[in-house]
């Protein structure tokens, strides 16, 4: 009977920590997503402003505290390995900034809307994750 309630209190606590953590940089509209990080605005989302924004989101999501995302703490997005969990902080920050270089079409070092849109698109017709 301890080990039931304690599941189901792991389980609760994940589903608390999940709805407190920021959306998914993933699932907000381009524009939005940049008006909403772009905190030195200069009209594009630079790796600094992303990384910030997807390091507040691990450490949200990370439920028990020990610097490790689950698949129970952070489910693996659709197209991503299950084998991409466990992750840890570093591996999580590789992935984004990974994900922001190959959405950085014009070299710039700061993702515009329009980048970050085709960047999506890329990647749903089976382009570079």
């Amino acid at each position: 009977m301890k080990l039931w309630i304690g599941g189901a209190t792991i389980a609760l606590a994940h589903a608390v920590a999940a709805a407190d953590a920021p959306p998914a940089i993933g699932s907000m509209e381009p524009a939005a997503l940049v008006q909403q990080l772009d905190r030195n605005a200069n009209g594009c989302l630079d790796l600094e402003e992303g990384r910030n924004y997807t390091s507040r989101r691990f450490h949200a999501l990370d439920a028990n505290d020990d610097n490790v995302l689950d698949a129970a703490e952070a489910p693996p997005l659709p197209g991503e390995p299950s084998a991409a969990r466990p992750i840890g902080i570093d591996a999580w920050q590789d992935a984004y900034t990974a994900r922001f270089q190959a959405f950085d079409a014009d070299a710039s070092a700061c993702l515009s809307a329009d980048e970050i849109t085709r960047g999506r698109a890329a990647i749903a017709e089976g382009g570079a994750r």
